[in-house]
Formats: structure tokens, C-alpha cells, sequence
């Protein structure tokens, strides 16, 4: 998946400057670009995601008309061999944004991939579907908490494809458990063999049935064709289920490329992938519990206080299903396959992730119930939690700038979590997708 780049080149540009440049560019974003034949700016350009300029030139001042008349796709500037702008066009850019030119300056090779990235998502994900199991939606265990969720609802999912493309497709949850059952042990011990994952779930059984869950789900999703995330409603249907699909989920993504989300939410599975697909960085879905929102969170958890800190207002825990959350290996600075927290509800046969990334900035995001704005909050993973015989066997301790900043935007119980400083880039993908940023 690469961005279709054209590149552009002004009449008064220095045909040998223009070619060095370029040159180089193309080398440094091959993985990220295809980079169709240069235009002369004002003759028609190709089909293309966005125009490239490699060397600036007055004509931006003395010919904007022209340009404006010309472009209808967004501009990226990247002057230097070093693949960023160069401070000496900053001037220029500010000009061609104040034309009401969409115009995208990347101070970093890796800002600059993270935009090329997102016009290529923005342009294949129209192909792409989310497969999601479930039978009873706003039902099953625990209707009480589920039925209030956004995602459930015909808006969400229509609003998903309106708004990105992206199709919905949703099977019975029943109907996959069951495949997932009909499959032999030999097989699932077979399937096994060919992952390397550290597994302390003292019992066969177990295992065996995320194997098949995930086996089951690779099927389905080869079947079905063109599907870029998955999800089931885990919790609130688990009685159809020999276990839960937390190994599957990680499987799933190391063997074809497929996000996954906890409890079927479309919602924050449009945002993990949106920011997952752009941004080379360890990432997840979580519960997010600010110590502000007091006993409800505390009780939810089973927890008697939250940790002592010196400014609690400005701290919260990180924990989804007993553990940090529910993550894939990649980025991870420890991954562990246990036994349930919740086996009281999804049963003693299932399995959980106990996942780590290392201690430091954080980011985190998620997409508001419109898809017209991006909640976007930087953090600081201090330390991890451990709460013995509680529903927080492992959480993460979090401080952010202001807690009650947080507490007056924040859209959801759910939120994503990208690992690094990572808010240029998420601001950068907002804009290619036209979303404000909620910061």
C-alpha cells in the first residue's frame, strides 16, 4: 500500500536542482511511495494522491493564481536530501496555507512517511472491511453495560462508511465458535508448533482452543477477503465460546496483517486502525480509569484505592480484562499468555494477555462518536500496577498534563494508546482525513 505522489516542478526551477532532489526522495520514501512522472506546474496532472514539490521557487508569490487554478489535490513539501522541508521554504508553505492551499511541510522522515502513509490508506481503505462477530448485540451477560454502547447502533457503522469507506460486515459469533470447536486437537496442535509466544496457561485445553479460535477467525477472514480488522463480542457473549480470542488476536495480526479490537467496538477499531496503519508504533485498546472518576472505576476493578501518588487528579490506570491490555507481541517489552481475571464471566477454559511496553511518553487517542473529531492527550507510562485477586492484576499507571482537561473531553471508557510522542503524526493523519483535532 504506497501513496500515488506526482511531483511538480515550476517554470523558473532549476531543472538540475529539481533532479537531485528528486532523485533522492524517491529513494528515501520507496517503501512508502509511487512516484509517478513530474509535471510542469499548470499542464494536467495525473491521478494522484498528492503533488510533491522537491524545490521551491517565487512563482509560489508571482503565479498563485495559477497555481490555485492548477492544484486540486494537497501539496507536500519536502525540499532537502534529508527528506524534510527546509526552513528557508517555511515562509512559502505558511503563504500557500493562507490561500487555502492544503499543504503538508514534515520536519522529520518519519512524520513525512506517517503523511504518505495516510494517503494511502485514505485511498485503500475504501476496499476494506471490518468483520465482527456477534449475535446480541446490547445483550447476553451483562446487558446492563452493553446496551448503553454507541457501537451497536446502525449510525455507527453507517457513519464508518460514510465517512472512510470502510464496510462493515457482521457474522454470527455462534456460528464461528462452533467451527472453531469442529476442529481437531491433532490440528490445533500442529498449529501450534509454528508460533514462538511465552505461554504460562498450566493447562493444554486452554491453548488448544485459542488455537482453533484463531484458526477458525484466519478462515473466515481469508474467505470473506479484503478485511483489515476483526473483532467479536468477547464478554458479553462468551457463553458461545470455548474461550476468548485474546491469542487469536495476536496470531491473526503477525499472519495477515489484521487489527483487532476487544468487545466488538467499531468505534475504537476505526481509530486503531487509522492510527496503527500510519504510525510505526506499538498500539492497543484499553480501559482508561482517571483517578477523578473515583469509586465507579474502583469498584469496576475491585480495588480498594488507587495508587499514592503526589498529584492523583493528574493520574490514571490503564487496564483492560485484568491486564494493560490486549496487544499484539510487536513493540512489546514483555508478553505473557495467562489464565482468565474474568473467569467468572467468560469461564475458566478461556486466557488473557499479560503485555508490557517499556515506561515512558505515551499517546492517546480515539475517534468521537461522529468521526468528525479525534480526542488526542499526551501522557507518561510510570510504572505498572499490580492489585493480587483484583480485576487489576497488572495495570498502567499514567499521569497526564491536566486530569480534568481530561475528565471535561473524554470520549470514551475506551481509548487507544499509541507508545512514543507520537501527537505531529496523529495530527497529520487527522488532517489528511479532514478530522478536527480534539487536543
Amino acid at each position: 500500500m504506497k501513496a500515488k505522489i506526482v511531483a511538480v516542478r515550476f517554470e523558473s526551477t532549476d531543472i538540475k536542482e529539481f533532479d537531485r532532489v528528486y532523485d533522492v526522495l524517491r529513494e528515501l520514501y520507496k517503501n512508502e511511495a509511487e512516484f509517478l512522472d513530474p509535471v510542469l506546474m499548470g499542464n494536467p496532472l495525473p491521478e494522484a494522491d498528492a503533488i510533491l514539490l522537491p524545490v521551491m521557487a517565487v512563482d509560489v508569490y508571482t503565479k498563485i493564481d495559477r497555481i490555485r487554478q492548477a492544484v486540486n489535490i494537497p501539496i507536500i513539501v519536502i525540499t532537502t536530501v534529508f527528506g524534510v522541508s527546509l526552513m528557508f521554504d517555511w515562509e512559502s508553505v505558511a503563504y500557500l496555507k493562507s490561500k487555502g492551499l492544503e499543504v503538508y511541510n514534515p520536519h522529520s522522515m518519519e512524520l513525512a512517511k506517517t503523511i504518505f502513509k495516510a494517503f494511502a490508506l485514505k485511498r485503500e481503505m475504501k476496499k476494506q472491511k471490518f468483520l465482527i462477530f456477534q449475535d446480541t448485540p446490547g445483550d447476553g451477560l451483562i446487558p446492563e453495560q452493553f446496551k448503553i454502547f454507541y457501537w451497536w447502533n446502525d449510525e455507527c457503522t453507517r457513519d464508518i462508511k460514510e465517512k472512510f469507506g470502510i464496510t462493515i460486515v457482521r457474522k454470527p459469533y455462534i456460528d464461528l465458535c462452533n467451527k472453531a470447536k469442529a476442529i481437531s486437537d491433532e490440528a490445533a496442535r500442529i498449529e501450534v508448533k509454528r508460533w514462538n509466544f511465552h505461554n504460562q496457561v498450566p493447562y493444554e485445553r486452554p491453548l488448544l482452543a485459542s488455537v482453533k479460535l484463531f484458526m477458525a477467525l484466519r478462515d473466515e477472514v481469508d474467505k470473506e477477503g479484503n478485511v483489515a480488522g476483526c473483532g467479536v463480542n468477547c464478554l458479553n457473549e462468551a457463553y458461545d465460546s470455548d474461550t476468548t480470542p485474546c491469542l487469536a488476536w495476536n496470531l491473526l495480526y503477525q499472519d495477515r496483517g489484521v487489527m483487532w479490537v476487544c468487545e466488538g467496538d467499531t468505534s475504537s477499531l476505526m481509530t486503531q486502525y487509522l492510527i496503527g496503519s500510519t504510525i510505526d508504533s506499538a498500539i492497543l485498546t484499553t480501559n482508561i480509569y482517571p483517578f477523578l472518576s473515583g469509586m465507579p472505576a474502583l469498584s469496576h476493578e475491585k480495588i480498594q484505592e488507587f495508587p499514592r501518588v503526589s498529584d492523583p487528579d493528574d493520574h490514571a490506570l490503564l487496564v483492560h480484562c485484568g491486564y494493560f491490555g490486549c496487544l499484539p507481541q510487536k513493540g512489546t517489552s514483555k508478553w505473557v499468555l495467562r489464565p482468565p481475571v474474568l473467569s467468572w464471566l467468560v469461564g475458566e477454559n478461556s486466557t488473557a494477555v499479560d503485555a508490557e511496553v517499556e515506561k515512558g511518553p505515551l499517546t492517546l487517542c480515539k475517534l468521537h462518536s461522529t468521526f468528525g473529531s479525534i480526542m488526542l492527550e499526551k501522557a507518561v507510562l510510570e510504572e505498572y500496577v499490580q492489585y493480587p485477586g483484583s480485576d487489576c492484576r497488572n495495570g498502567g499507571l499514567i499521569r497526564v498534563e491536566d486530569g480534568y482537561r481530561l475528565m471535561e473531553r473524554i470520549y470514551s471508557h475506551h481509548v487507544i494508546v499509541a507508545t512514543g510522542k507520537r501527537s505531529n503524526q496523529i495530527k497529520a493523519v487527522a488532517q489528511v482525513f479532514h478530522i478536527n483535532v480534539d487536543e
